[in-house]
């Protein structure tokens, strides 16, 4: 059980590094928008 888990991370690391860095990206894309909105919002008042 625990060589097969072992093996099964490894395999899967490639995989997490690019959903994690697609991640990043998103949030990245999340944070700006919000932030454009937040400062749009603020020049309006």
């Amino acid at each position: 059980m625990t060589k097969a888990s072992k093996n099964n991370k490894q395999n899967r690391k490639p995989e997490n590094t690019q959903r994690r860095s697609a991640q990043i990206l998103f949030a990245a894309f999340a944070i700006i928008l919000i932030l454009s909105m937040v400062l749009s919002a603020v020049s309006n008042y």
